[in-house]
């Protein structure tokens, strides 16, 4: 009994774990890091404005926001590796 309530107690922390590292770090913090990027890199094409209604019968490229997070996960992991000093030594020095 009381190793149930543990092991149920355990689950429910990791699931919290695992929604605060899902939507607060990756889709709040990336997705602000990387939306910026995208709009430099692609000239203001990417991404584009949609409108909700229209988003659901248009199949051909729907702004999910995934590229958008990824994208700025991977900026937030270029700059922690330069500021920490690992920057592997085969890639070009700072971006």
């Amino acid at each position: 009994m009381i190793g149930e309530i543990v092991t149920e107690t355990g689950k429910g922390v990791f699931r919290g774990v695992g929604y605060l590292i899902a939507e607060v770090f990756f889709w709040r913090l990336c997705y602000a890091l990387g939306w910026p990027l995208c709009k430099i890199l692609t000239l203001g094409r990417y991404p584009r404005r949609v409108v909700r209604e229209r988003a659901i019968f248009r199949s051909e490229n729907a702004h999910t926001g995934f590229t958008c997070a990824a994208i700025g996960l991977l900026a937030l992991i270029a700059a922690v590796l330069m500021l920490s000093g690992y920057w592997p030594s085969s890639l070009p020095p700072g971006m």
